[in-house]
């Protein structure tokens, strides 16, 4: 794999500057320590590319990349060897037989490059972990710090020497004089994810990772980092800086743009740190619409919560990864044939179990607006083929 040297210069040009250790931020820049891409797609033709980059052009970091499924976040990581200016890239597509990643980098574990060439089927390998109830057709990525270098060289370090100062930190050896001791710096980690149509390299869209500084301030090292044991952001980030991304991530109201009456359009609805299946959240919801026309202006705005159906409240939603159809919501206002175009609120998530930041208290959430289209194909005989895609994966903005 060739590997593409990025420039750090216009990138230390543009920093707005490092979180203290007392405080994690999330970042303007795409650029921090911890990396969240908030949802992959594996399913049918719908494949997804996730790549990491280190923009750092004399420093080595080592990181862990935990694929997340949706019910309660179950998960399937392992470590990355990121030389100076290096790049990580693995595909997820959905099989008969699971969600598999595919991985031709050399960035990965020596024990497992091969393996990962081949296909590591993410859904087995979890059921064999004794996890059942998932799905990790839809999903998050996170991307842990886990150790940073000082190279003073701009030459590709060899990863077998990577992959035996990340074994000497398991041993909790950090006699190694080019480790920052202070962690993972908050300037050179970004990431993006690229949803992409089984059978073929054409990027439908792609979204940047958000990324957060000054989650790493020290060097965490034994069997948290271990390959064999579960990625815990309480032992690798520590409680008090995971709380501290929850409490960014808390938000009054989500807004969006619809049109076409919301058709093939769906928001993703991302809760982080969760990690139970018992997931259960309520929210109310504000549809307006765009029209000029003076004879129903008074009618523009349709509040409605809850919404009731069968006399059971649904204006909730569970799982780690939640997914709304955007036409459901107009289907239940008063008059959806006035919802053509417009916007829509999603107000005041509450956690109603124990997770996050606990029951009854405000969500932490990452919002994604995805809208479906389609990708045209010939198959072998010459036929077009229609192909669901992904044509649009957009941030949803929150305050």
């Amino acid at each position: 794999m060739i590997k593409k040297v990025l420039s750090l210069a216009a990138v230390i040009a543009l920093n707005s500057g490092i979180a203290s250790a007392d405080n994690v931020v999330m970042a303007n820049d795409g650029l921090g320590d911890f990396l969240v891409a908030p949802v992959y797609v594996a399913k049918n033709n719908i494949c997804s590319d996730v790549t990491v980059m280190n923009t750092n052009e004399t420093n080595s970091i080592l990181a862990k990349v935990t694929f997340r499924e949706e019910i309660s976040s179950q998960e399937v990581d392992f470590p990355i060897f990121l030389s100076p200016g290096d790049v990580w890239d693995g595909r997820v597509c959905g099989t008969v037989n699971g969600v598999v990643l595919t991985s031709n980098d050399d960035s990965n574990h020596p024990l497992v490059r091969e393996m990962l060439k081949r296909g590591k089927n993410l859904t087995l390998q979890s059921k064999a972990a004794g996890h059942n109830n998932i799905d990790f057709s839809k999903g998050y990525v996170e991307v842990y710090p886990i150790a940073e270098f000082n190279e003073m060289s701009k030459k590709k370090v060899n990863k077998n020497v990577l992959v035996k100062r990340w074994d000497a930190l398991i041993k909790g050896d950090t006699s190694n004089p080019k480790l920052n001791k202070k962690g993972v710096d908050g300037y050179s980690l970004t990431g993006t994810l690229s949803f992409v149509t089984k059978g073929t390299n054409f990027e439908t869209s792609t979204m940047n990772m958000l990324a957060f500084k000054g989650t790493d301030d020290k060097q965490v090292t034994g069997a948290a980092i271990a390959y064999s044991n579960d990625t815990s952001p309480d032992l690798l980030l520590g409680t008090q800086k995971k709380n501290e991304i929850l409490k960014l991530l808390q938000k009054q109201t989500l807004s969006f743009k619809y049109n076409n009456s919301g058709k093939n359009q769906f928001i993703t609805l991302t809760f982080p740190f969760g990690y139970t299946d018992d997931q259960v959240r309520t929210y109310e919801v504000t549809v307006r619409d765009m029209s000029e026309d003076k004879s129903i202006k008074e009618k523009k705005v349709v509040i409605f919560s809850p919404i009731q159906q069968e006399k059971k409240v649904v204006n909730s939603v569970e799982n780690e990864v939640a997914t709304i159809s955007v036409s459901d919501i107009i289907a239940h206002t008063s008059n959806p044939d006035m919802f053509k175009k417009g916007m829509i609120q999603i107000k005041d998530i509450t956690n109603a179990s124990d997770v996050q930041l606990g029951n009854n208290a405000r969500a932490s959430v990452i919002g994604v607006k995805l809208t479906y289209g389609t990708t045209i194909v010939k198959n072998p005989n010459g036929k077009n083929l229609e192909l669901d895609d992904i044509s649009s994966a957009n941030y949803v903005p929150s305050k």
